[in-house]
C-alpha cells in the first residue's frame, strides 16, 4: 500500500480514500480524507500534525469539508479551517453544541447539509440515538462498498494493559478483535435498545458488503472495507 511522504496510507487511489492515524493523547485515531464533489472531504482530522501532514492531499484534491465525527473528535478542527478558509464544516446534529464550544469555531452544519459536498458516491450517516453524535461513512467505489467507522466498532488486536480497561473490554465483548463498541453505548447513547437495532440495520443487514458478523462472511471492517478479501482497520491492513 502507498504512503505518502507524511504518512497518508492510500487506501483506494481512484476515489481516492486515504487513512491517516494520529494521537490525540490518551491513545490513536484513524483521519479519513474521501473524494467528494471537486475536492476532499476530511473526516476527524488529525491534531497536532505538522502542515506536511496537509499539504500531502493536494496531489489528490483541495480539502473542500471537514467533518467532526462525534463530539469528541473535534480536536483538528481549528489548525485545518485555519488552513483551509474556504472548507465547510459538518457535524452530528446533536453534537454541534460542544464541538463549537470546544473548538470555538461556528457556523458547523448538519450532516444532512452536506450532500451538495459529498457527492452521490459518499454518504455521511448520522447514526440516530447518540447524545453526542455519531458518522458513518458509507462510500461506492469501482472495487464496492467502503464503510469508515469511528466509536461504533472496534479492532485490537489485545486488550489494553490498564486492568480495569482490560476488564471493561473484556466483559463488556468490545474485544479483543472485530468487535462492535458496547462501552461507548453506556454514555454515548440516549436510547440502548433502539440504538442497538439503527447499528445492526446499518452495519450488519446490509447485502451490498456491510458489516456482518458469522461464520457466512468474513470481510469485518473497523475503518474502511473493500471487499471480503480486503480490509482495513485501525489496527493496520489486512488482507
Amino acid at each position: 500500500m502507498q504512503t505518502t511522504p507524511h504518512g497518508w496510507k492510500v487506501f483506494d487511489a481512484a476515489t481516492p480514500i486515504l487513512i491517516y492515524e494520529y494521537s490525540f493523547g490518551p491513545g490513536m485515531a484513524n483521519a479519513l480524507a474521501v473524494g467528494g464533489n471537486d475536492g476532499l472531504v476530511v473526516v476527524s482530522p488529525p491534531c497536532r500534525v505538522a502542515s506536511s501532514v496537509r499539504d500531502d492531499l493536494s496531489r489528490f484534491g483541495t480539502v473542500r469539508a471537514l467533518v467532526a465525527s462525534n463530539a469528541f473528535h473535534h480536536l483538528g478542527l481549528p489548525d485545518w479551517s485555519e488552513h483551509f478558509p474556504d472548507a465547510a464544516i459538518f457535524a452530528p446534529a446533536q453534537s454541534i453544541a460542544r464541538v463549537e464550544k470546544r473548538s470555538k469555531l461556528t457556523g458547523i452544519r448538519p450532516l444532512a447539509e452536506a450532500a451538495a459536498v459529498t457527492g452521490p458516491h459518499v454518504e455521511l450517516v448520522d447514526m440516530p440515538h447518540y447524545k453526542t453524535g455519531e458518522v458513518l461513512v458509507r462510500i461506492k467505489t469501482a472495487r464496492g462498498v467502503v464503510w469508515y467507522v469511528t466509536d461504533v466498532i472496534m479492532n485490537m488486536p489485545v486488550l489494553p494493559s490498564n486492568p480495569i480497561v482490560k476488564l471493561m473490554f473484556g466483559l463488556s465483548g468490545s474485544g479483543p478483535g472485530l468487535r462492535f463498541n458496547n462501552i461507548a453505548p453506556l454514555f454515548m447513547v440516549d436510547d440502548k435498545r433502539a440504538q442497538g437495532a439503527a447499528r445492526l440495520s446499518h452495519c450488519d443487514a446490509r447485502g451490498d458488503g456491510g458489516f456482518r458478523r458469522g461464520p457466512a462472511r468474513e470481510n469485518f471492517v473497523v475503518q474502511v472495507e473493500l471487499t471480503p478479501s480486503t480490509a482495513a482497520t485501525s489496527a493496520g491492513y489486512r488482507k
